[in-house]
């Protein structure tokens, strides 16, 4: 299944031209079960692992993550990206059965994009091809297209980021190969939050119709104040960080750095959706929606502080915030 897609040309995109060496990457996803403590109440979840040494199948009683692996390929590059799906697999009855991958925001071709509906797209295990172009660099998630509104609140998600390689295949300390977006530091921040009550509801139950989350979580964790952070980052002065921002999360948000007075801090947004923007935008706050990314970098200052990036989950209904999940970096 594995198909080749051609590296464009950068010129639209002002970026200087240079050859890459690309390389072909199989990885292999297996699915498990897990539970989670969150805020004293222990949930339980379904998630992605690397299964790729051929320990496979997870079983009932463990092996997945929440989220699932990050994985890292360079554009112009072709991933093979191989689910294993068994009778030890964590899955619902049927019709909601099985599981897949979808690349969300992928350019693939319909037979590549796992969705089950869709030009008979596998639950039972497939492999998902994608080469992404030169100018597709960026941050994309990962989740599972079955039964999407159960499976996916379940931790079936993740992020693959696609970075640019020098001439010699080496990955590249920048958002894509614009000189301008080279960092020194990167972090990924997994979006996402739980309504526990879709976790024990099954089929076509009217829980689905509603949602109300009760955690929320940044990469896995809940990080609900400055002095417990869900992710934390040892920086240095005058360094440049990448955050690279992707929502699994199924309300609203807002994500903003503060310094520890509270002051905002400015950060440049460069890549949207998988998208270089026409013009980079320096901000001190983005809104980032269900299933939206952004890839952004923040430079830090002369003198040694503390930041910390941060997201307001929103309700839907009204916008009103739910709670604020922390990051933090020193430097």
């Amino acid at each position: 299944m594995k198909k080749t897609a051609p590296i464009l040309l950068l010129s639209a995109l002002g970026l200087a031209a240079s050859p890459v060496s690309a390389a072909t990457i199989n990885k292999s996803l297996c699915v498990g079960s897990l539970s989670k403590t969150l805020s004293g109440q222990s949930v339980r979840f379904w998630g992605y692992y690397d299964c790729s040494g051929g320990m496979g199948g997870g079983g009932m009683m463990g092996g997945g993550t929440v989220p699932g692996p990050v994985i890292e390929i360079g554009a112009g590059d072709t991933l093979n990206l191989t689910l294993n799906v068994n009778m030890m697999t964590p899955q619902e009855m049927s019709p909601y059965n099985g599981h897949t991958v979808h690349l969300h925001g992928a350019d693939v071709q319909t037979d590549e994009d796992g969705v089950p509906e869709t030009n008979g797209n596998r639950v039972t295990g497939d492999t998902y091809t994608w080469a992404p172009s030169a100018g597709h660099e960026g941050s994309y998630p990962y989740h599972c297209h079955v039964h999407t509104v159960k499976h996916l609140e379940m931790g079936m998600y993740s992020a693959i980021i696609v970075r640019p390689r020098d001439g010699s295949g080496n990955f590249m300390n920048r958002l894509n190969q614009d000189a301008a977006t080279a960092y020194d530091y990167s972090q990924v921040y997994v979006l996402s939050t739980v309504d526990p009550a879709y976790h024990t509801a099954t089929g076509d139950s009217t829980v689905f119709a509603d949602y109300n989350p009760q955690y929320f979580l940044l990469s896995g964790k809940e990080g609900k104040t400055t002095g417990a952070p869900a992710m934390t980052l040892a920086a240095a002065k005058n360094k440049k960080v990448a955050l690279r921002l992707v929502g699994m999360h199924s309300t609203n948000s807002t994500f903003q750095i503060k310094d520890t007075g509270g002051n905002l801090k400015p950060f440049t947004v460069y890549i949207r959706d998988g998208r270089a923007l026409p013009t980079p935008k320096t901000v001190t706050s983005l809104d980032i929606s269900p299933g939206q990314r952004a890839d952004l970098i923040v430079a830090l200052p002369s003198t040694s502080g503390t930041w910390y990036p941060q997201v307001v989950y929103k309700k839907l209904r009204d916008n009103a915030a739910y709670a604020t999940v922390y990051g933090k970096i020193t430097f």
